[in-house]
């Protein structure tokens, strides 16, 4: 399969701050991807395009994943007057908003929190390696296989986190939790708050990366970064439009990665 319509670029997604789980890059620059125990891989040609390689049963799933029936050209031409935001969508054009498995986004953004992001990825694959998922190539433990590990979860680097996912496990387990968010985001932001060790950023971010309501706009430390170098500590009016999970990524990833910072996925904090 292969993406020649621009708007994706794999290198600023990875560098965006919405992958956490599941994309590894490679020596000569081309990325590995694997989401609910699939397997792409992508590689950008000189000329801009992007092949997926993947098995030909699993196209449609990565062309969700990718969130390639979005015009992203359509969005960036909605966005309101602003110069720094317009610098930023120029600067961030080919970041997608990946649609996430719910389950591994949910996951991956509670142990995010206060954290950073090479302590994050070695603590999903233990989680990973637990459940038994690394030598099987199945992938991120499902609910009930992390209601199976939930007593070692202590062993997984995860700090006080441990406690907020088991906690999670054993309620999935007996019922007592769905995973089931309403189609109104507003109530759906209260759901996620409702879970033990969610708060406002984590449930904004489970709502865009993991529901892709697009509506909403994950507030941490570079987004506060952003409003006071940009806004005079103000929230921007683009902050409450319906693109504004969009416009976060693009903003917070020009933040992160312009002006010769160059901050990479070593060691930078996440929220």
């Amino acid at each position: 399969m292969e993406w020649n319509r621009g708007y994706f670029d794999p290198g600023k997604i990875y560098l965006s701050g919405q992958v956490l789980l599941g994309w590894e890059e490679n020596s000569d620059g081309s990325f590995t991807v694997t989401s609910t125990g699939r397997t792409a891989g992508l590689k950008k040609r000189d000329d801009g395009s992007i092949v997926i390689s993947c098995p030909d049963h699993d196209d449609s799933y990565w062309t969700e994943y990718f969130d390639l029936s979005t015009d992203y050209d359509k969005i960036e031409s909605m966005a309101p007057q602003d110069i720094f935001l317009n610098e930023a969508l120029a600067y961030g054009r080919g970041i997608r908003i990946l649609k996430q498995d719910l389950w591994e986004a949910l996951v991956s953004f509670i142990v995010s929190q206060n954290n950073n992001i090479p302590r994050i990825t070695k603590s999903l694959k233990k989680i990973e390696e637990k459940a038994g998922g690394h030598k099987s190539g199945k992938g991120f433990p499902t609910p009930e296989e992390l209601y199976e590990i939930r007593n070692s979860l202590c062993e997984c680097g995860l700090g006080y986190r441990d406690i907020y996912l088991k906690k999670l496990a054993e309620e999935i387990h007996d019922g007592s939790r769905k995973l089931d968010f309403d189609k109104n985001t507003e109530k759906a932001y209260r759901q996620l708050l409702d879970i033990t060790g969610i708060g406002p950023k984590v449930a904004n971010c489970v709502l865009l990366f993991g529901l892709h309501r697009m509506e909403r706009c994950p507030v941490d430390t570079w987004m506060k970064q952003v409003f006071a170098n940009h806004y005079e500590g103000h929230q921007p009016e683009w902050t409450k439009s319906e693109y504004a999970g969009y416009y976060q990524q693009v903003t917070f990833f020009m933040e992160r990665t312009s002006g010769g910072k160059q901050e990479s996925r070593k060691g930078d904090l996440v929220t």
